[in-house]
């Protein structure tokens, strides 16, 4: 008779959670578990495994000494004090300086503690955001048999008009646009369900719904576009077969031969049959009168207003609408009214005595506020 082999928890961050969830879902490959030796050895040899493009090992190291890992065969997954799945141990082997480098520390975190131990195996985790998305992205793609499927990577931190114009522009040329919505770095960073819901509200008044979609991307895997080539991967497995990136897309080191742009991607490209499309900067020209990129715009660089995130950030964290050549007003009335939320005392009398209505009485709020400031600055008869 056997002995009932028992199971430990061990805590994991809300990274690893996210990053597991992606593996899961067959975002980075077919291949949805942890890996032992012999698979990791075989990634490692040409950055391929089962004929699919792997840059990173998909290896899951943890604090524990190996009598403990001996008499269990479970791990239970807590996050932030909830049980948020678990891993089905199928073998546990020494970590080495070699996989330092891997799916869960792709920049090399040289702070991070190594682990004396890894183990191989399935896992679940308790969470369908993905899974949902990505049914959504397939039911779509059903209904309108689409061929042509463009991706555009975006932080949307936040979403501004050079955003908007890169997304119509790809929306022109496909069936379907996925809008893969990436973690954002650093303190001064707009939160990732606030910017989620600022590109819902684009999409749902500004463009034909059922042709763009988001997929949230929360692990920091992707923050500052430093792994474009998982871009790329994560894309082709949701049937994409063109990405649209700026020039100016932080990891794909472009360069140029005999005046064509290349980038480091392009060692995988054919692998996945999907095109890479590089625009040049998008920026407000003051000659123009519009929206216009580097490339075809004939005036100077000194007539050209910038879409610089964090200029834009540094407006709206000091309760400033940035100006509407830059950010919509009404978007950044939604982050304004987030960002100070209760800033007025009696924002009803407030809105009364300031705006124009009906002649009914109408309930307002923070964000009706900043939408109805914006008109009134706009109004341009007494200026």
């Amino acid at each position: 008779m056997k002995s009932q082999r028992k199971s430990k928890s061990i805590n994991i961050d809300l990274d690893i959670f996210y990053t597991l969830e992606l593996i899961q879902n067959k975002i980075f490959s077919k291949f949805n578990k942890l890996m032992n030796e012999e698979e990791i050895e075989s990634v490692s040899l040409d950055g391929y495994f089962m004929q699919e493009p792997m840059p990173y090992p998909f290896i899951f190291s943890v604090d524990m000494d190996d009598s403990d890992l001996k008499n269990i065969d479970k791990l239970e997954l807590i996050c932030e004090n909830k049980n948020v799945g678990y891993i089905n141990i199928e073998t546990f082997f020494k970590n080495k300086k070699e996989y330092e480098l891997n799916i869960f520390n792709t920049r090399l975190n040289k702070n991070k503690d190594t682990d004396k131990w890894c183990v191989s195996g399935s896992f679940e985790i308790y969470s369908n955001e993905v899974k949902n998305a990505k049914k959504h992205i397939e039911n779509i793609k059903h209904e309108l048999n689409t061929q042509k499927i463009t991706a555009v990577m975006l932080t949307a931190d936040p979403i501004n008009r050079a955003h908007e114009r890169l997304i119509r522009m790809a929306i022109d040329k496909a069936d379907l646009v996925i809008i893969f919505l990436l973690q954002s770095h650093g303190k001064n960073s707009i939160n990732f369900e606030l910017r989620q819901e600022t590109i819902e509200y684009f999409i749902q008044n500004y463009l034909p719904k059922n042709r763009v979609v988001i997929m949230p991307f929360k692990t920091s895997i992707f923050a500052l576009h430093q792994n474009p080539v998982l871009e790329c991967i994560s894309a082709c497995n949701l049937g994409v077969n063109k990405l649209v990136i700026g020039q100016n897309h932080h990891g794909i080191g472009m360069f140029y031969d005999q005046n064509q742009p290349k980038t480091v991607l392009d060692k995988y490209i054919k692998d996945l049959n999907m095109d890479v499309i590089v625009l040049p900067e998008l920026v407000y020209c003051d000659k123009c009168k519009t929206i216009v990129s580097t490339k075809t715009c004939p005036h100077g660089q000194h007539h050209h207003i910038k879409y610089h995130p964090d200029t834009i950030k540094s407006l709206l964290f000091n309760g400033i609408m940035p100006p509407a050549i830059l950010i919509r007003s009404d978007i950044s009335a939604i982050i304004l009214s987030n960002i100070f939320k209760n800033r007025f005392k009696d924002i009803q009398t407030l809105c009364d005595e300031l705006f124009p209505n009906s002649g009914l009485l109408e309930k307002r709020t923070e964000c009706d506020f900043y939408k109805e400031l914006m008109r009134l600055y706009q109004t341009s008869s007494l200026t």
